[in-house]
């Protein structure tokens, strides 16, 4: 899941992101999940819809989950945070770990965390 050491560093984006989710799902490594429909948009490829035991749901990454055998339960193979970063073109930031075209990066300017598109993400390092 994680990024090879060559595309670890700053970055800087090349366009804008906002969330769609106010209040993304946290979940912690051996929790029970209740799967849905994987996301049918190019760009979510490998992702699946998963809700916790307070029915809070979220988009999660396939590889992260144990599936049942009728597919339609899980476990979470480790801590994961569904939360996406609102973030401005041209700010800086520090990549953490890439998977199914979404990346987890830290803001360079305050340090706050999250996943952004990997398509607004310039290809060449910063530093």
């Amino acid at each position: 899941m994680y990024t090879s050491k060559e595309n670890k560093g700053v970055f800087k984006t090349i366009e804008s992101h906002k969330t769609e989710y106010e209040n993304p799902i946290r979940l912690n490594k051996g929790e029970n999940v209740k799967l849905g429909e994987r996301a049918p948009e190019k760009n979510w490829k490998d992702w699946i819809w998963a809700e916790n035991n307070k029915k809070e749901g979220g988009w999660v990454p396939i590889q992260i989950v144990d599936f049942s055998e009728n597919q339609q339960q899980g476990i979470i193979l480790e801590d994961y945070s569904a939360k996406e970063l609102n973030i401005n073109k041209g700010e800086l930031i520090t990549k953490l770990k890439s998977i199914n075209g979404w990346t987890w990066v830290r803001k360079t300017d305050d340090n706050d965390e999250g996943w952004i598109p990997n398509e607004i993400i310039e290809k060449k390092k910063y530093n």
